[in-house]
């Protein structure tokens, strides 16, 4: 208790110190939002902390090592999320930059490496849970992989990008599955990892062949191109025996992915490739157990596509992940906010914040919950850059009105 004390005194006394302030305006800040807030606010007796906010949902953060000399960017990183997902630090270039060799920053040299960064800060700040991202992706390769496929005959790739898949994968599930334990008896605190990330196009097509985009990156599948569809049950499949070979008997296996609520024909397809993947076994064990979704929604993103995304792969029986979220408040092809709409959108925005946080707790139970994770910490860190504003935290990490809305809507406690 006095290491959260001390933390939050250091780190958020922006946050803290405003509490107060917060709350009691906060009462005059109902726009589009239940009662609920009104009744939690004037209370006064909500956490201001997230992680403690709701027992039942596990709010999570990705986050990036790059950023950890940033003070206030890793204090809050250590004071409000009890899950850490590394937004680029377990992808397959950072973790196998070689075709032998892996990099998990473990070097002995009394010097903390980059790949030791993320799961030493879950592990020193309450053994927080460890989400891994991402095992399989079309993107995020190491140069090496390419290299090495277009030197080996056609008819023979199938079979390198199989072996390399499989060394890739047993290599980086073994490791965490015995480092970076804690609890008592100690157990991994990597508990789960996106196996297969974005392997559909949003018409619900599964990527494969070359196909450069503007930039010139191919948002093709070598993994689909050479090895076809089976390479995603094949995928789970290592993962789930690795797992089980490291005696890591609870690892959560997830398929992850984008536009859930604005595809249907993805939403479909991502739907009857998990039912698919679900009934299937490796010694005794399932080689899927959850879906992610991603989030990246828009401040004008309908909440009835966004509760019939979540609904959908509610109906999949397995866990439910919200992975990624940000709320950008640009519109496609937008670069600034038109100054004249800026109230507008961010007020749409705080309310969707609020109600994807309800409409997850009142659509999925409990036990199909893994969480919400945000994506990245404030405005500075967002991918979507920093006009779109999507996170909870400004571009100084002070905290903004999202911060409230979506502490309030993990605060209804509500279960379906």
């Amino acid at each position: 208790m006095n290491k959260k004390v001390t933390i939050a005194v250091l780190v958020l006394g922006s946050l803290l110190g405003t509490c107060k302030k917060q709350e009691n305006e906060a009462v005059l800040e109902t726009t589009d939002l239940a009662p609920e807030k009104v009744m939690s606010v004037g209370a006064m007796s909500v956490s201001t902390i997230l992680q403690e906010v709701n027992p039942n949902v596990i709010i999570g953060a990705a986050v990036n090592s790059n950023k950890f000399n940033i003070v206030a960017y890793k204090d809050l990183a250590k004071l409000h999320y009890n899950s850490i997902t590394a937004e680029n630090d377990m992808k397959m270039n950072s973790l196998n930059p070689a075709k032998y060799t892996w990099d998990f920053g473990i070097l002995g040299n009394g010097i903390e490496e980059k790949n030791e960064k993320i799961p030493n800060l879950a592990k020193d700040y309450g053994n927080k849970r460890i989400h891994g991202h991402a095992l399989v992706w079309h993107r995020a390769l190491p140069n090496w992989l390419a290299t090495n496929v277009n030197a080996t005959p056609v008819a023979a790739r199938a079979d390198t990008l199989n072996a390399i898949m499989k060394r890739h994968i047993d290599k980086s599930v073994g490791f965490y599955s015995l480092y970076y334990k804690g609890g008592s008896p100690l157990v991994p605190l990597l508990k789960s990892w996106d196996v297969v990330n974005e392997a559909y196009y949003d018409n619900g097509t599964l990527r494969g062949d070359i196909n450069l985009d503007a930039n010139g990156n191919d948002i093709g599948s070598i993994w689909k191109r050479y090895m076809g569809e089976i390479y995603i049950e094949k995928a789970f499949r290592y993962a789930r025996l690795a797992a089980r070979a490291n005696q890591n008997w609870t690892l959560k296996l997830f398929y992850n992915d984008y536009g859930h609520e604005y595809s249907t024909a993805k939403l479909n397809a991502i739907y009857n490739k998990v039912m698919q993947l679900k009934p299937m076994r490796e010694g005794g064990d399932p080689i899927i157990n959850g879906v992610g979704l991603q989030m990246h929604v828009r401040y004008n993103t309908p909440l009835s596509n966004i509760r019939a995304a979540i609904q959908k792969m509610k109906e999949t029986g397995l866990l439910v992940h919200i992975a990624e979220l940000d709320i950008s408040l640009l519109g496609p092809n937008e670069t600034s906010v038109p100054s004249g709409d800026l109230t507008n959108r961010r007020n749409l925005q705080k309310s969707l914040y609020y109600n994807i946080a309800k409409a997850y707790q009142e659509i999925v139970p409990i036990n199909q919950r893994w969480g919400i994770t945000l994506w990245n910490i404030g405005d500075a860190d967002s991918a979507w850059g920093l006009n779109a504003e999507a996170t909870l935290f400004d571009t100084s990490y002070q905290v903004k009105q999202n911060f409230w809305n979506f502490r309030d809507g993990l605060n209804l406690q509500l279960t379906p």
